[in-house]
């Protein structure tokens, strides 16, 4: 076998922090923008690799799916400088005069050069946003939510185990569907729930669905786990939180062409060996 007898990777770059678990230490780096990695002594990682996070609808409008939850074990790096990527998030369609009625920006990719890969999530549906079903949310990573009026279709989640579908939206208060998260699809209002993982040592919960967006007589959605809330309103929805993936929250109405969708939160990525 090519990699027999190979052991931990080490990289030679500043650590960002270091940890014992279990009688086994680790350090682990964590990637918030792209850069590189330099292993010395090739081997094996465990990383963490999530896309960033789509961009929310305008008026009404389904909010921005989660990029993907890419996590692995034993990834054999060679003993090089790699490429490390960190996809930005997707931008939300802008309301008043300037909206076009269509999706929000897809999330971008993060990667680890080609080996591990993490697609951006879908944006959020528009009215008449320009899809195959009129009001769908765009695919991706997790799918965005469907458009609020009109009952718009979720858009899907393309990795299965890496993301889940959007939210449908509903006629009810015209209310806009959540874009899907990392663990959980999103509903008719709220973002999809994140996924958890523990490569720092502790704790940390990234890649949840953005909030849908409605007219001022419902009550918008709630982006989870970096996901931007929705509007009720001509305001700006909340964006995704920066490096979690989290998507763009949905638009709202009070009139005229409604509220900007959020932008979506970029990716980041996590490395860890074994020290």
């Amino acid at each position: 076998a090519p990699f027999s007898g190979a052991g931990a990777a080490n990289f030679t770059d500043t650590a960002t922090g270091t940890y014992t678990d279990g009688g086994i230490d680790y350090k682990y780096i964590t990637y918030t923008g792209t850069g590189t990695i330099t292993i010395d002594t090739a081997g094996f990682v465990d990383c963490l690799a999530v896309g960033a996070g789509g961009g929310g609808g305008n008026l009404r409008a389904g909010a921005g799916g989660a990029g993907a939850f890419n996590e692995l074990s034993s990834v054999f790096l060679s003993a090089a400088t790699h490429t490390v990527t960190i996809g930005a998030g997707g931008t939300g369609v802008i309301g008043g005069t300037g909206s076009t009625y269509v999706n929000g920006g897809i999330g971008g990719v993060s990667s680890i050069g080609d080996l591990v890969i993490a697609i951006g999530g879908g944006g959020g549906a528009s009215q008449q946003s320009g899809e195959v079903l009129q009001g769908q949310g765009g695919s991706g990573g997790s799918g965005g939510g469907g458009f609020g009026a009109s009952a718009g279709s979720a858009g899907l989640a393309l990795i299965t185990g890496q993301g889940n579908n959007g939210g449908a939206g509903a006629g009810a208060n015209k209310l806009a569907g959540g874009g899907g998260g990392a663990s959980a699809v999103g509903t008719t209002g709220d973002g999809g729930a994140g996924q958890s993982y523990s490569l720092t040592g502790s704790v940390v919960t990234l890649a949840g669905g953005g909030g849908g967006g409605c007219n001022t007589t419902g009550t918008a959605g709630v982006g989870v786990n970096g996901g931007g809330n929705g509007t009720n309103n001509n305001s700006t929805a909340g964006a995704g939180t920066a490096n979690t993936g989290g998507g763009g929250g949905g638009g709202g109405y009070a009139s005229g062409l409604g509220g900007s969708g959020g932008n979506g939160g970029s990716g980041a990525i996590t490395i860890r060996v074994v020290v």
